[in-house]
Formats: structure tokens, sequence, C-alpha cells
């Protein structure tokens, strides 16, 4: 199943309307992601070799993100 049918079609416009996107129930549509970390900072460089995986969701305002590191 491609991703964009994992949403219902009537959760589909709602993400456009920035007044109301936040009140969408994260179970009614697919939001996964698999961020990349890369830096030169060698206090942050342990990042460069993780491996995470997580979950994002509307927020008012923008998106947040439940990221966890893979072991």
């Amino acid at each position: 199943m491609p991703v964009g049918d994992r949403t219902p079609p009537e959760a589909r416009d709602a993400p456009a309307d920035p007044d109301e996107r936040h009140r969408i129930d994260p179970a009614d549509y697919y939001f996964r992601t698999n961020p990349l970390f890369e830096t030169g900072a060698e206090p942050y460089a342990w990042l460069n070799g993780t491996v995470c995986v997580g979950s994002g969701y509307l927020v008012e305002g923008g998106i947040a993100y439940k990221v966890c590191r893979v072991l």
C-alpha cells in the first residue's frame, strides 16, 4: 500500500489548515521518520553513527517528533 493511501481521504485536507491541523488525532495519519545526523562538532560526534526511527505529529504552530535510537 503506498504511503499516501494510509491516511484516510477525509483527513488529507485538514493538515493544510494551520488553525486546525494540531487537532487531528495522530492515529488518523501515518507520519514516520528516519533522521540522519551529520555533525563535525566533537561533543555531538556520537550522533554520526546513530540509527534512529521516529514518528511525527502535528502540534500548534508546527510539527513535533518522538525519536528513538535503535540499539
